[in-house]
């Protein structure tokens, strides 16, 4: 009867424990979010700007509906994450998610930097928002200096996001602690993927086959995206950067405690994978000279990986850990 007693008095403790211990956020942490949030509002303005002018011929980013929703699923997300944070709710979720973001756009920011050089420092073609265009001149207009503030105010938030980590208090009960190795080792592979989307073709321009009188057939190839290592100056350094901001995200997402960070570091990756597949797929189906490469099909692959990998995370259990659990705020 008495051991009876004693697992009828713990069970109503052990419902009523909370999933997740959340202590008082930090000034830093809401102003990395509320940073963030900005950036995430600029990448959206950026898509109703005229974003460069190539040869005479003035760019202007898509804007028709698909255009707009595949555009807004990262900055949606980022602003989400901000959000939460500003609120208080489950901070360190909403800080991974910032923290990857910012990695990217560091990459992101240095790609930008190659808009604003001359044609000199330019291939004699290149892609622009699905279109093939000769690079006699590049003049970069408004919506290449909204694209690069705002991917520099990511990083920032970076910054203000690893000043503010440690001093952000949010655990859980370790039970998913078992799981890490093998996390672990699946971001590995999807960080690869990941890799390899950064560093192929997105777009492709199919070859023309040109027939003299005489029916002798010559191939011609057409110029269009090229892969990262044919890439020039910032452009390539841009890539690189991004690509080990991939696979660094990757294998850091598993170490980070609680869970709930984990999933945010891997929704943040999924969102940008995502985002950046869906608007090349749409810009290679609009022009008929240009179709999907390797690189935009890998684009998709990391995005949806990614994102199985984190409702992996969320739904996945096992043995708690025998680390003595967080005290709750306030309580010593």
């Amino acid at each position: 009867m008495r051991t009876a007693a004693k697992g009828a008095a713990t069970a109503p403790a052990a419902a009523t424990a909370p999933a997740h211990i959340v202590g008082p956020v930090p000034a830093v942490a809401r102003a990395a979010a509320v940073v963030a949030i900005l950036a995430s509002l600029l990448l959206v303005a950026v898509r109703f700007l005229p974003y460069a002018d190539v040869g005479g011929v003035q760019v202007d980013p898509p804007r028709g509906p698909l255009d707009i929703g595949a555009a807004l699923l990262w900055p949606g997300v980022v602003a989400a994450a901000g959000g939460s944070v500003v609120l208080g709710k489950l901070p360190r979720l909403g800080l991974a998610v910032l923290a990857a973001s910012g990695a990217l756009g560091i990459g992101l920011a240095v790609g930008e930097l190659y808009q604003l050089q001359g044609a000199e420092a330019h291939r004699a073609v290149e892609v622009f928002f699905g279109r093939r265009l000769v690079t006699s001149t590049v003049e970069p207009l408004a919506g290449v200096w909204g694209q690069l503030l705002a991917y520099v105010l990511l990083a920032f938030a970076l910054v203000l996001t690893l000043v503010a980590w440690s001093g952000t208090t949010m655990d859980d009960s370790g039970d998913f602690d078992g799981q890490r190795p093998r996390v672990m080792g699946l971001a590995a592979l999807v960080g690869l993927v990941g890799v390899l989307a950064v560093a192929a073709r997105p777009q492709d321009a199919p070859d023309q086959i040109i027939e003299d009188v005489i029916g002798y057939r010559t191939t011609v190839q057409v110029a269009g995206s090229v892969s990262l290592l044919d890439r020039l100056g910032l452009d390539l350094l841009g890539g690189v950067l991004l690509a080990a901001a991939v696979f660094t995200l990757a294998l850091l997402a598993a170490t980070l405690r609680p869970r709930l960070a984990t999933v945010g570091v891997l929704v943040g990756l999924a969102a940008y994978f995502l985002s950046a597949a869906l608007r090349v797929l749409l810009e290679a189906g609009r022009y008929a000279d240009l179709v999907i490469a390797p690189g935009g099909l890998l684009q998709l692959l990391a995005g949806l990986a990614f994102a199985a990998l984190a409702r992996y995370c969320l739904r996945a259990s096992g043995p708690q850990s025998s680390r003595p659990p967080l005290p709750m705020p306030g309580h010593r």
